[in-house]
């Protein structure tokens, strides 16, 4: 639809504040809601035709870079594929929305992961190249991964084979590794926060929700932060001393996910899967069903355990424990393709 005479786009000019709801149902009950707005003296055709091009503000128009598609989007901020005019190239551009800019909390946090992105440098954390304002605009550049963001995968009925699963799981605790070391906790890890590139490479995205820590005592946060159905007990019950357990139990969840199809814990609210992550214990049902392997419902089982205690208690003994388990399954193949390939020597020889 024209947004000229689209409701939505309408909707968005009120909640920005750029005209009253009463005049938007004004103009838009008359035959030319744009010239109704002009004619009226309520806005003049230069800045009518700059909130159409830039959608309101969602989608500016900035002197260093030419934006492309939408990639993505969430409640505080929208990314577009975007070609740097002064250094070549297409990054994806983080912009944060307009309402948010006047934030000094939200501008804070923005700038905070902006630049702890430009800080790391890890082959599986997105590369975060540069933050800045232009006009009323807070943008941060960011590296652009091409692939498949894995909750699209879910989102589209596909469930992820085992072993590349697994094989994600590796590369994502390594990601939290480093992060360990920075003094870091993602407090985020699920599979809208992974994409998965043409390569076979997991890419962890949004540091929005990490933490420093202080011998596993997050001073930053006094509130539950993360996404429920993923979240450790431990953050589900608000507590502040979050060290990386807590991201292991998200990236089991996680596996979980990506393997079965199904979320560990479902609920109608929030609250509800908050209860269940530290009061209810995980079904194998799902992972029986379809016979997924005894190791892999280990890994599962042991990431997700309730108590931090009980888990791997460090990202690297994760990855180190799933690369021996895909190590040997590799090598049982190899010794069943050697078999195989002495067997039909064998019997080519025979009928000789």
């Amino acid at each position: 639809m024209n947004p000229e005479q689209d409701p939505r786009f309408f909707a968005l000019l009120v909640h920005r504040g750029l005209i009253s709801a009463e005049l938007a149902q004004a103009a838009l009950g008359s035959e030319d809601p744009a010239g109704y707005l002009i004619r009226g003296g309520h806005v003049t055709d230069d800045s009518w035709r700059e909130w159409v091009d830039t959608q309101a503000g969602e989608r500016p128009s900035l002197k260093r870079y030419e934006l492309g598609d939408l990639i993505g989007e969430g409640g505080t901020a929208r990314v577009f594929e975007a070609v740097d005019r002064v250094e070549g190239g297409t990054v994806a551009l983080k912009i944060l929305r307009t309402k948010f800019c006047s934030d000094p909390v939200a501008t804070g946090a923005f700038v905070r992961e902006s630049k702890l992105l430009m800080e790391l440098q890890h082959g599986h954390i997105v590369k975060g190249f540069r933050v800045a304002r232009e006009g009323s605009s807070i943008y941060c550049a960011m590296e652009l991964v091409r692939g498949d963001c894995l909750q699209d995968r879910l989102n589209g009925g596909e469930r992820v084979e085992e072993e590349l699963a697994l094989r994600i799981v590796t590369q994502v605790a390594e990601a939290l590794s480093y992060l360990n070391t920075h003094g870091l906790v993602h407090r985020d890890v699920k599979p809208g926060n992974i994409i998965l590139d043409g390569e076979g490479r997991a890419v962890l995205l949004d540091l929005g929700f990490a933490v420093k820590t202080d011998s596993g005592v997050s001073a930053e946060s006094e509130t539950t932060a993360g996404t429920a159905h993923y979240i450790s007990p431990e953050q589900a019950r608000g507590q502040q001393d979050i060290d990386v357990r807590a991201d292991i139990y998200s990236l089991g969840a996680t596996l979980y996910h990506l393997i079965t199809g199904s979320l560990p814990f479902a609920g109608g609210s929030s609250e509800e899967v908050m209860a269940k992550q530290v009061l209810e214990a995980l079904s194998g049902r799902e992972i029986r069903a379809l016979g997924l392997s005894p190791q892999t419902h280990y890994f599962i089982e042991k990431m997700m355990a309730k108590d931090k205690e009980n888990r791997f208690q460090d990202s690297e003994d994760l990855r180190s424990e799933v690369s021996a388990y895909l190590e040997s399954k590799e090598e049982e193949r190899r010794a069943e393709d050697q078999a195989a390939t002495r067997k039909k020597a064998r019997r080519g020889r025979r009928l000789m």
